[in-house]
């Protein structure tokens, strides 16, 4: 979302960054339904996460307010690449053992805190950072971590966006063009991901933080 309103739709990225916050909430409000059903959801480490996730939220909703464009654009780039770099490492991704419910707090806490930053920091709700820390540290299944992100994202964004409100970067008319068409996306995608294998679903998030990373760090560097 931020590379095409920033840098397609020529949108200033704090405005962007807001939006995208709204819109992950909205998506993920109805993305999260069809992976509940297939039980595809950690509903006790989603809630926690989330929870945990507000308060690193407005930390970085305020932060973001006093960083320039270009440092946000760096700090993303750098979230991309971790994530990409962690989708490569050896996984198990299917994971039989793994129990719903089964948390690590040790680790959950500082996680939770992290991408709730990212979230107010970026706007992204650390979506795509969140899965391959939950599958690589929390030891979560792929399929499990996708469902179980988007109830921990649609919390932390929930918390947040009163942060976003008060540092001014929630344009409304912007908002709404973009939950126009991110509503059906959001279903939809959450209806294929059912049905794809668990490597493939992999090979999709990597080929998608490659795009983002190709296209972020070609305006960003150069």
């Amino acid at each position: 979302m931020l590379p095409l309103l920033t840098f397609v739709g020529k949108v200033p990225l704090k405005l962007v960054t807001g939006t995208d916050l709204v819109h992950v909430l909205v998506a993920a409000a109805v993305a999260v339904v069809p992976h509940y059903r297939a039980k595809g959801v950690d509903t006790q480490l989603g809630l926690t996460l989330g929870s945990i996730g507000i308060l690193g939220g407005v930390a970085g909703s305020f932060l973001s307010a006093y960083l320039s464009n270009w440092s946000l654009q760096v700090i993303y780039l750098c979230v991309v690449i971790l994530a990409t770099l962690l989708l490569f490492l050896p996984q198990h991704l299917e994971n039989a053992g793994y129990a719903m419910g089964q948390m690590n707090l040790i680790l959950g806490i500082p996680i939770g805190l992290a991408v709730g930053f990212l979230a107010g920091l970026l706007g992204t709700g650390g979506g795509f950072l969140i899965i391959p820390v939950m599958v690589y540290f929390l030891k979560i299944p792929l399929r499990v971590a996708i469902g179980t992100s988007l109830l921990s994202i649609f919390v932390t964004s929930l918390g947040t966006i009163w942060a976003k409100l008060g540092v001014k970067q929630i344009d409304s008319s912007i908002t709404l063009l973009v939950l126009v068409g991110s509503i059906g996306g959001a279903f939809l995608g959450a209806r294929v991901s059912k049905k794809l294998p668990v490597k493939l679903l992999r090979l999709a998030l990597i080929s998608l933080l490659l795009v983002i990373l190709i296209s972020v760090g070609s305006k960003t560097l150069f």
